[in-house]
């Protein structure tokens, strides 16, 4: 048989047992399937349906049971050359397809998320900017790859007369176009997140949560690199499996991205999930209180922006106290908190009617300010 390219000298191909990696492809493939199906089991409600993504898939695995992956071509036989080729070729359309599919609903999310309902300001413009240019590209990277030969044919069958463009060039500007548009997705919402009338630390938690992007960018990134390597070679068997797992990867990832901010809502309500965080997090509390109170001797007990700090009383000390409260007998006195009070609060109610200028406060106590002070009782 003859090899589908002429191997180096001195090597002879193997086209029976042909060395190759599979098990590093059948690695990728596993992590990138089960990062997906998670994202789309929390985002369940969404209408995104996954079919050009599973195609996708299904072009991987097959292109892996057909040549293998990093395999070099001198090791499969020119008769196979064609099948790989047109699954290549499949594969190009559906990773268009789906990659288009998502970010369009990304920006929309970002849209839905970010923007007030009725108005149209300029992160809604700029979303639906690079939503636009995003459908242009993808449509039009597709038809330029089924029109890449005449006759058609000819993109996977090169034996066959008539004449091809280099359509190898639609990886490279594919990956270009994926890494611009990744990281406007990235840096669109961050301006409206830091804008927000919160704390810092709630700013950061949102934040962190959209910035999952990079991973996108920088997977992005990679596969771009990959697509130049594909481009520059002849080896065409043996390169397209790089670039083929990271395409999966850019998917995958962009799911991902797709689904996180929908994730808190899987964890709302009073599920079983929720209590047990709660119980967890007060238990966390108990640990670190408990911890607190046996390595030191002192602690504060934070209130707004002020402390106000506990020492510890030795028996030694002359106790005084201008309160007409008995207090503990010095002899009995224990390390800690002299005395607690408790204080109740109770609304006063108002009879009189409100004008129709006045607002009408939720609160009694805040509706007229000249209204008698609160009850206020005492105890120990």
């Amino acid at each position: 048989m003859d090899p589908g390219l002429e191997p180096p000298e001195g090597v002879i191909p193997n086209f029976d047992n042909p060395p190759n990696d599979n098990s590093q492809a059948n690695a990728g493939i596993a992590i990138c399937l089960l990062l997906v199906f998670t994202s789309a089991f929390l985002r369940a409600y969404s209408k995104l349906f996954c079919g050009p993504y599973i195609a996708f898939v299904w072009g991987v695995y097959s292109l892996m049971k057909l040549t293998g992956y990093f395999v070099h071509q001198w090791n499969v036989p020119k008769s196979e050359l064609p099948d790989a080729l047109y699954i290549i070729y499949l594969c190009t359309a559906f990773f268009e397809a789906t990659m288009g599919t998502l970010k369009t609903a990304i920006l929309r999310e970002w849209i839905r998320l970010f923007v007030p309902r009725g108005t149209k300001n300029n992160f809604y413009w700029a979303c639906v900017v690079v939503m636009c240019l995003n459908i242009l590209y993808y449509t039009a990277s597709i038809a330029a790859s089924a029109l890449s030969c005449s006759p058609h044919e000819k993109i996977w069958n090169k034996r066959l007369p008539g004449h091809c463009v280099d359509n190898k060039v639609i990886f490279v500007s594919s990956a270009s176009i994926n890494v611009v548009s990744d990281l406007a997705i990235l840096i669109l919402p961050q301006k409206i997140i830091w804008n927000l009338h919160t704390t810092k630390q709630k700013k950061i938690a949102v934040s962190s949560v959209f910035a999952i992007g990079v991973i996108a960018c920088l997977v992005g990134a990679v596969r771009l690199g990959e697509a130049v390597i594909f481009l520059l070679s002849e080896d065409v068997i043996y390169h397209i499996a790089p670039v083929s797992l990271w395409c999966l990867a850019e998917l995958s990832v962009a799911f991902v991205v797709f689904s996180l901010p929908a994730i808190p809502k899987v964890f709302a309500g009073n599920t079983w999930i929720k209590r047990v965080l709660i119980s967890l997090s007060l238990w966390s509390k108990s640990a670190t209180a408990r911890t607190r109170i046996n390595d030191s001797a002192s602690f504060s007990r934070k209130t707004g922006d002020n402390a106000i700090k506990l020492q510890t009383v030795s028996k030694s000390q002359g106790i005084m106290s201008e309160s007409s409260e008995q207090l503990h007998p010095l002899d009995q006195l224990e390390s800690g908190i002299l005395r607690t009070t408790r204080i109740d609060v109770s609304g006063v109610s108002i009879e009189d009617h409100q004008s129709e200028e006045t607002p009408n406060y939720s609160h009694t106590w805040l509706s007229n300010r000249d209204s008698p002070p609160p009850k206020v009782t005492g105890g120990h």
